[in-house]
Parts: C-alpha cells; sequence; structure tokens
C-alpha cells in the first residue's frame, strides 16, 4: 500500500469516529425466572456463560431458576453483526431441565466496550437431581447436594460443601477449587489454580493439575495426585492408596494410622516430607541422587538397608508399603511422638 493511500485511509477513519463521537451507553437490565416439576434422578444441565452460579437444595420436586443480568454496552464506530442483547434459552426434555445463556457477542471497528455489573444465577433445585454446568469465568457455589455433580469452567472458582453423591468431577482452568465434606468418588483437572479439600471421605480422589498447590487436610480415602510445578500438602490424612507425582513441586504428608497403606511418592526437583503417626506399620523403600539426602527420624526400624541407590527397611511389622523417589530433592521420614 502506497504512503497517499495510507494517509487517505487514516483520515478516512479519523473523520468518521471524529464525526459520530462516542454513542450513548446502551443498557441491558434482564430478569429471568422458570420453574419445572421434576423428581429424584433428573438433571439440570446449564450453561451459565460468565455468571455467577448459587444452587440451593430445598424440598419442593421443583427446579426453580432465578436469572438476573444488568450491563452497558458501549459503541463508537461501526458496528459487527453477532448478538447486541441478552436472553436465557429454557426448556424441558424428557427427564432433564437445560438453562442457556446468551450472551452479547457483538463487536465493532472502533470503540466497544461491555460492563457487567450483574449477573447471577440462583437456583433451587431438589438434592437428588444430577447437575451438569458448564461456563466460562462465573463462581460456582453447591452446598448439600446428594446426587452426582460434574462441573466445568474456565477461570471461574468453584465451591462445593457437603456433597454425598457417588460421582462428583471438576474441570477448571486458572480458578481455584475448594470443598468441604465430600464423599463419594471425586475427580479434579485444572490448570493454573489451587485445590483445597477438608473432611472429605472419599473412596477414590484423581487430582490432575499443573502449576496450582494441592492441600487436603483432615480427609481419608484413595488419592492420586499429579502436579508439575505446585507443591502438595497433606495434613492428618488417613490413605488406603496414596499416589503422588510432581515435577518441581515439595510433598508434604501427614498420615494417620488407620488401614494398610499402599503409596508411591516422586518428585523431580521437590523435597519429600512424610510425618508417620507414632504405631504406624510400614515398610519402606527410599531412592534418591545421594543417599545423604535421605534422613529418618523413626525408633526400632528392621531390615534396615543402605547403598548408593537409596535405604529400605520397616517399622511396627511393616504391613503397608511405601516408595519414595525424588531425583534432586530431599527425603525426610518421621515418626511423630
Amino acid at each position: 500500500m502506497t504512503r497517499k493511500s495510507i494517509y487517505v485511509l487514516t483520515l478516512f477513519f479519523f473523520l468518521f469516529f471524529s464525526g459520530s463521537g462516542p454513542v450513548a451507553a446502551e443498557e441491558i437490565n434482564k430478569n429471568f425466572h422458570q420453574s419445572f416439576d421434576v423428581k429424584e434422578g433428573d438433571s439440570l444441565c446449564l450453561r451459565f456463560g460468565d455468571g455467577d452460579v448459587t444452587i440451593v437444595p430445598w424440598e419442593k420436586n421443583v427446579i426453580d431458576v432465578s436469572v438476573r443480568y444488568r450491563a452497558d454496552i458501549d459503541v463508537a464506530g461501526i458496528r459487527l453483526g453477532g448478538r447486541d442483547d441478552f436472553d436465557v434459552e429454557f426448556r424441558q426434555t424428557g427427564n432433564t431441565v437445560y438453562v442457556t445463556a446468551k450472551e452479547p457477542s457483538s463487536g465493532a471497528i472502533g470503540f466497544y466496550n461491555k460492563k457487567v455489573y450483574e449477573y447471577v444465577y440462583e437456583i433451587h433445585s431438589p438434592g437428588a437431581v444430577h447437575l451438569d454446568l458448564e461456563g466460562d469465568d462465573g463462581d460456582v457455589t453447591i452446598e448439600n447436594w446428594a446426587a452426582e455433580v460434574e462441573c466445568r469452567a474456565d477461570d471461574g472458582d468453584i465451591h462445593l460443601k457437603n456433597i454425598s453423591g457417588s460421582r462428583t468431577d471438576v474441570r477448571t482452568d486458572d480458578g481455584d477449587v475448594t470443598i468441604d465434606q465430600l464423599s463419594g468418588n471425586l475427580t479434579i483437572t485444572l490448570d493454573d489454580g489451587d485445590i483445597t479439600l477438608t473432611a472429605c471421605d472419599l473412596e477414590s480422589c484423581r487430582v490432575d493439575g499443573e502449576d496450582g498447590e494441592v492441600r487436603i487436610r483432615q480427609s481419608k480415602g484413595s488419592f492420586d495426585i499429579t502436579v508439575d510445578d505446585g507443591n502438595v500438602i497433606m495434613e492428618r490424612i488417613e490413605a488406603r492408596g496414596l499416589h503422588i507425582s510432581a515435577a518441581e513441586g515439595d510433598i508434604e504428608v501427614d498420615l494417620l494410622a488407620g488401614p494398610t497403606l499402599d503409596a508411591d511418592l516422586k518428585t523431580e526437583d521437590g523435597d519429600i516430607e512424610i510425618d508417620l503417626e507414632k504405631g504406624f506399620s510400614i515398610s519402606f523403600q527410599i531412592s534418591a541422587d545421594d543417599p545423604d539426602n535421605i534422613r529418618l527420624d523413626m525408633t526400632g526400624i528392621e531390615s534396615f538397608k543402605e547403598d548408593r541407590y537409596g535405604k529400605s527397611g520397616s517399622v511396627n511389622g511393616g504391613t503397608g508399603r511405601l516408595r519414595v523417589r525424588t531425583d534432586e530433592g530431599d527425603v525426610t521420614i518421621r515418626e511423630k511422638s
């Protein structure tokens, strides 16, 4: 393109936008409400976009959905196609209630700005309804639920409390996951968010993360945890199975005496610290690049062996199994008094 053409094009856009001036803000103020008769075992399929979601159980055999949306849209220039209003689609097909957000998607050549002041879903439902939730940046809060929960989000935080369904599946990119008092089978997949589990009784727990921290407190069950750069911290855990793999993060585990343990812990560059409740019965095998990086603070070690690959032995009869591997980090195993 010649210099003259660039000059003419620049002058055109300058005169166009200067002449049009900013368009007054277009206000969107919407309220939606819909109710559906349901029964135990039915499903709610919610696509909530960027909205915040709160789901509360009640005794009625009704799913009651309220949605509030308030936003301003400013446009100066040439408005492009797309949806320029907010809507929610409701329908019920068979045993499933569908609630789908239709969010504004317009743009402009020039200036386009959307400012959302309020965007919330308030849902009351029987606690025995299966939840299938998917959104973008909104937060999700669910309490006192007795059915399966599937929740997928991009950057939103997910808060679950007192969940007793047989299966809970949580997926998010950068949001945090906080769970209190969950039982059953739990799967969590995320990228950079942190995970906090408290007082959970888990048949199985699988966590697949990248850079966030995983912290589990006062819980029991079988745990399979994989992270890249995040730390894994477990406090007062009663574990049957414990499999933890971290690339550069540290692993700290505080284990209570309980069922026979089957555990594998490994990290590349991080340190591993294990605290065992007094009387814990375990056979251990620890591998490290330098055996001097392995510290054992336990009394009554039986069948102890040490070579250039690591250290092994057992305490209190050695009914459980513990295998530990680190490449460049330190390993410490302590017996608590």
